[in-house]
């Protein structure tokens, strides 16, 4: 069951009922009039409702984007990191004559593996 969390209520249930109690009883086309008038004034309270209520939902949306966007900086930053630390591991394993040894050596490996498990954790943390 979904919860609502902004509700809009009916437009005659936001006018004043003093606005068609003061009409005269006997004089149906004041009555309808004044009930009219009643509906409108309520039908103005339910557009200022929903104008405060689409300025949180965008308030809301704005706080989201921006949340995500400093995701995506932090994210960004971690990739030019990895970018960074790429060249020097292929140096030293392009540089080998035997890439046996290279994966013999620990290192290269567990410098490397560390690296890349630091970037994974902190990834799965966000």
């Amino acid at each position: 069951m979904p919860l609502s969390k902004y509700r809009v209520r009916n437009e005659y249930s936001l006018a004043d009922p003093e606005l068609y109690r003061a009409a005269d009883k006997d004089d149906p086309e004041a009555l309808l009039e004044a009930v009219a008038m009643a509906g409108l004034v309520g039908l103005l309270r339910q557009l200022g409702d929903l104008a405060e209520f689409a300025a949180e939902i965008f308030h809301d949306l704005h706080e989201e984007v921006m949340v995500t966007a400093a995701r995506g900086h932090g994210l960004m930053a971690r990739v030019k990191q990895l970018e960074a630390e790429v060249p020097s591991l292929e140096k030293a394993f392009f540089s080998q004559t035997h890439h046996s040894s290279f994966y013999t050596n620990g290192d290269y490996i567990s410098c490397f593996l560390r690296s890349v498990l630091k970037m994974v954790i902190v990834i799965l943390h966000d």
